[in-house]
């Protein structure tokens, strides 16, 4: 059975996330989500919405997920160590580099294959950045 381990922040759900764990799930038979600690999120710039486990708990109750965890915000490897996936996929605009991950991982006696995911097109705002604008603008709020 391939495991598949794909990671993210997944604030604001949103149709991209959507696509992107679908497309991790195509890959095997049992998918896995990882879901980046607050601190981590926050270490990265980002100004969360939902609490980590808040985050977990949306995205354990998606039909494609067969679990959901929150990382590890000290070693991010330590979560790949635990779960011991096949493969891990990785969404079009994270900043992650394929080899360096694969070599990481290697360095730790796990073989995994590392997939970047393609891009999801919508002419809805995809994207959680592109979806706080939009609301802003509806709302009428000035940032």
């Amino acid at each position: 059975m391939t495991k598949v381990m794909a990671t993210g922040v997944f604030d604001i759900l949103h149709l991209g996330h959507i696509d992107y764990l679908k497309q991790s799930r195509a890959l095997g038979e049992e998918l896995i989500v990882v879901v980046a600690t607050d601190l981590n999120a926050q270490k990265s710039g980002k100004k969360l919405v939902f609490s980590e486990n808040a985050r977990r708990e949306m995205v354990s109750n998606l039909k494609m997920v067969d679990e959901a965890v929150v990382g590890n915000h000290g070693d991010i490897f330590r979560t790949v160590e635990i779960l011991k996936p096949d493969i891990i996929t990785l969404g079009f605009d994270q900043r992650f580099d394929e080899k360096q991950i694969e070599d990481e991982c290697a360095k730790r006696n796990i073989h995994v294959k590392v997939v970047r995911c393609k891009r999801f097109e919508s002419q809805d705002p995809v994207g959680t950045r592109m979806i706080k604008k939009r609301i802003i603008e509806l709302e009428g709020i000035r940032a």
